[in-house]
């Protein structure tokens, strides 16, 4: 994924779309967090802010079962748990059988 997914999402990307066993959504908590351990990187919630904006699913895992927030957890990403557990708080998860469930 690129440092800029908007351009992508403006065009009509899908913003839970699952590639290699990651969604965008963990794929950019994965990479914000590998940069800052690997690379001294500031903490960053640029990409992250950006997908749930666009209608990421915080709740989505990825095909190993890992959750956003327990990625950004695994990487103490304070930052992005904030972010994500106010996302959490504000949009309450679809039940089955709802009109939007999947």
């Amino acid at each position: 994924m690129s440092t800029r997914p908007s351009p992508c999402l403006d065009a009509g990307a899908d913003p839970n779309e699952v590639c290699f066993g990651h969604t965008l959504l963990t794929h950019a908590i994965d990479l914000e967090g590998q940069g800052h351990v690997q690379a001294n990187y500031p903490l960053n919630t640029a990409s992250t802010a950006i997908l749930l904006a666009y209608g990421a699913d915080p709740r989505l895992p990825g095909i190993d079962g890992e959750t956003p927030l327990q990625i950004a957890e695994y990487y103490h990403h304070e930052p992005i748990k904030r972010l994500l557990q106010r996302f959490l708080v504000l949009t309450p998860a679809e039940t089955p059988g709802s009109a939007h469930g999947r």
